[in-house]
C-alpha cells in the first residue's frame, strides 16, 4: 500500500512539473512568447512567433517590435554562452566549455552562431590535445635518450650479458619508433612551416636514431634555420641601408638623368637588365641571376639596391649549394650514384671553383665507369 501511494506522488508530482513548464492557460500569444523568454525557452519561443505570425493572430499588435524584442534577448543569450564558454576553455575547463553549448543549443537550437562558437571550441580543444600529445611525446623522447645514455654508461664498464643485451635492444627499437614518430610531427611541422614545433622534435628525433631519412628532415630543419635567420638579417639590413641612402640615392639618380653624354638607349638596356636581374633574385633563379650580375658589373652599375641584392645573392647560392652539397651525399650514401652527380655538378654550377664539389664528382663519376665496367664484363662473361 505505500509502494502504491509512493507512486501515485511521484506521477502527480512530475504531472505539476510538467504543466509549470507550460504557459498558462488562456494566455495570448504575447503571454505566451514571455512566458517562454522567461524561462530561456527561446526555441519555443521563436516557434510561437512563428505560428502566430502564420495564423495572423490578431493578439499581436505590432509584430514587428515583439520580433526585435525576441532577437535582441537572443542575441544578449547567444554571447553570454560564448562568453562563458570560452572563458571556461581558457582556464582548462573544457568539460564545462562543452556543457555550456550544449545547454544553450538545448534552448536555441537553430542558432548559427552557438553551432559555430561549438565547432571553433571543437577546434581548438583538438589543437590543445595535439600540443599536450606533442609535450608527452617530447617527454618521452627525452627520456628514452636519458635511458640510453645511461645504458652506455653502464655497458662501458661492464660488458653486458645475454639479459643486459636484450634490454639493450628493447631500448633501442623504442628509442627508434619514438624517434620515427617526432620525426613524422617534425614533417607535418616543415609542410606548415612551423619552426617552432619542427626545432622540438627533429633534433630530438636524430640524437635517438641515425635513421637516413631523420637526418635528411633535420638537415632540412637546419637549411631552413639558416634561411630564416639570413633573411631576417638581410632585412635589417636592406632597412638600414634603405633608411641610409633613400636621400641620396634619389638625387644620384637625378644627377644621372642631367649629365650630359649619357647614352639613352644605353641607359634604358641597364635599367632593362636591373630589372631582369631583380626578378630572376625573387624567383631563385640562381644561374640566370649570377649572369646578368657579371653584366651589370661590368657595366658598373651605381646603384644601391643592385649592391644589396648582390651581396643577398652571394649569400643565398653558397647556402643553396651547400645544400645541394649534402642532398649529393644522401644520394651517395644510398649508392644513388647518377642521382648525386647530377645534384653536385647543379652545384657547381653555381660555385665552379669549389674544390670539394669537384673531388665529389670526380669520385663519383669514378664509381660509376666502375660499376659500367663489371656490367660490362658481367654481360660478357654470360
Amino acid at each position: 500500500m505505500k509502494r502504491l501511494a509512493w507512486v501515485f506522488c511521484v506521477m502527480v508530482l512530475s504531472h505539476i512539473t510538467g504543466c509549470a513548464g507550460l504557459p498558462p492557460s488562456g494566455s495570448n500569444v504575447n503571454e505566451q512568447i514571455d512566458h517562454w523568454l522567461s524561462r530561456q525557452e527561446y526555441g519555443k519561443a521563436l516557434a510561437t512567433l512563428a505560428d502566430a505570425r502564420e495564423a495572423a493572430s490578431p493578439s499581436i499588435g505590432n509584430f514587428s517590435e515583439l520580433q526585435a524584442r525576441v532577437d535582441a534577448q537572443i542575441a544578449s543569450f547567444e554571447r553570454h554562452a560564448i562568453a562563458e564558454a570560452d572563458r571556461a576553455a581558457a582556464a582548462g575547463d573544457w568539460e564545462t566549455a562543452f556543457e555550456k553549448y550544449r545547454d544553450a543549443l538545448a534552448r536555441l537550437p537553430d542558432s548559427t552562431a552557438l553551432r559555430s562558437g561549438e565547432q571553433q571550441l571543437a577546434r581548438r580543444h583538438a589543437q590543445h590535445l595535439e600540443r599536450v600529445e606533442l609535450d608527452r611525446l617530447v617527454a618521452q623522447g627525452e627520456l628514452a635518450l636519458k635511458d640510453l645514455e645511461l645504458s652506455r654508461l653502464v655497458e662501458a664498464r661492464n660488458p653486458p650479458n645475454w639479459l643486459e643485451q636484450y634490454s639493450s635492444n628493447r631500448r633501442l627499437a623504442s628509442a627508434h619508433a619514438l624517434a620515427a614518430a617526432l620525426a613524422e610531427r617534425g614533417r607535418r611541422a616543415l609542410e606548415h612551416n612551423d619552426l617552432t614545433v619542427a626545432k622540438r622534435v627533429l633534433p630530438l628525433a636524430s640524437r635517438l636514431s641515425d635513421a637516413m631519412d631523420i637526418e635528411a628532415l633535420n638537415a632540412r630543419l637546419q637549411e631552413r634555420l639558416k634561411d630564416e635567420e639570413l633573411r631576417a638579417s638581410r632585412e635589417r639590413e636592406r632597412a638600414a641601408e634603405a633608411a641610409r641612402a633613400s636621400q641620396r640615392a634619389a638625387a644620384d639618380r637625378q644627377d644621372k638623368n642631367r649629365r650630359p653624354g649619357i647614352d639613352p638607349q644605353r641607359q634604358e638596356q641597364t635599367a632593362l637588365l636591373l630589372a631582369d636581374f631583380k626578378r630572376a633574385c625573387h624567383e631563385k633563379d640562381f644561374l640566370e641571376a649570377q649572369r646578368l650580375m657579371a653584366k651589370l658589373e661590368k657595366q658598373r652599375v651605381d646603384d644601391p639596391e643592385f649592391e644589396v641584392l648582390s651581396k643577398e645573392l652571394a649569400n643565398e647560392i653558397a647556402t643553396h649549394v651547400k645544400h645541394l652539397t649534402k642532398i649529393g651525399v644522401i644520394h651517395y650514401s644510398r649508392q644513388q650514384y647518377d642521382e648525386a652527380l647530377k645534384v653536385w655538378k647543379r652545384a657547381l654550377a653555381l660555385d665552379p671553383k669549389n674544390e670539394q664539389l669537384m673531388a665529389r664528382i670526380k669520385r663519383v663519376k669514378r664509381v660509376i665507369g666502375n660499376l659500367q665496367n663489371l656490367r660490362t664484363k658481367s654481360g660478357a662473361a654470360q
